[in-house]
């Protein structure tokens, strides 16, 4: 069974996100300073397409945000 982002981070604190430059997407997330991975579909994002480093984000309940970003913490799975 899979680990929900809400799941995985109990007891944790995530202290970056990673976005994906062109495309509202959080793939990863770092625990102190290892990098997690999100099972997100990037199917349609091409090949070596930079990605930005964030420590500007906010959790507010389930929802994490940052810019024009969010993403429910509670149903988002780990890979």
């Amino acid at each position: 069974m899979k680990l929900t982002l809400k799941q995985f981070i109990f007891g944790k604190r995530i202290t970056a996100i990673d976005t994906v430059d062109g495309f509202d997407l959080i793939i990863n997330v770092y625990v102190d300073d290892a990098c997690h991975g999100l099972n997100i579909d990037v199917s349609n994002v091409p090949g070596g397409t930079s990605l930005t480093k964030r420590e500007d984000f906010t959790i507010d309940g389930d929802i994490l945000s940052i810019d024009n970003i969010s993403l429910d913490i509670s149903k988002t799975e780990m890979l």
